[in-house]
């Protein structure tokens, strides 16, 4: 989709794309939208987390979970960028390193427009049987499509409060 108020950015030069991303970075950490100058896909997933959840995040430090909920549940947030023709194929999470938490929300964003695709819930005892042990990263990683993700045992389909959540912030 091309917007006569936006740039031609195939006419920029790479270093004028970079600073341009840059400077769009700042401005959603300004607006307190990511907390960090990272790809913003994690960020934002947090951010969406807490207004989906009503929640709070945790301190940037803390490596078991990402957000407490408004009922004092601890999620871990995963996110991923997909392509929205590849969303039928799965998909690889970070890796879980510990199992102190309650449940565990995986975002998946569409790469061209980064809509939420999806956002499904799942009990950590649900994600650890699903996880399989990967020894050269220390820890656990869960490979699957969105649709064997809504099947795992106690799913819940968060993807409307994900939505919602984006169009508010």
């Amino acid at each position: 989709m091309t917007d006569a108020t936006q740039p031609d950015l195939a006419a920029l030069s790479l270093r004028s794309l970079l600073q341009s991303y840059s400077a769009i970075l700042r401005e959603l950490l300004r607006r307190g939208v990511i907390r960090t100058l990272n790809a913003p896909a994690g960020d934002l997933a947090e951010s969406l987390s807490t207004v989906a959840y009503r929640g709070s995040l945790a301190p940037n430090s803390e490596k078991s979970w990402d957000l407490q909920d408004s009922d004092g549940r601890l999620i871990q947030v995963k996110s991923r960028v997909i392509a929205a023709a590849s969303r039928t194929k799965p998909v690889q999470f970070s890796v879980f390193r510990s199992w102190d938490f309650d449940a565990a929300t995986f975002v998946v964003f569409e790469a061209e427009t980064y809509d939420v695709l999806a956002a499904i819930e799942v009990p950590a005892h649900s994600v650890r049987a699903k996880s399989r042990e990967v020894a050269w990263v220390g820890g656990s990683r869960l490979t699957v499509s969105i649709a064997m993700l809504s099947s795992l045992p106690g799913a819940v389909d968060r993807t409307a409060d994900y939505r919602g959540a984006l169009d508010r912030l």
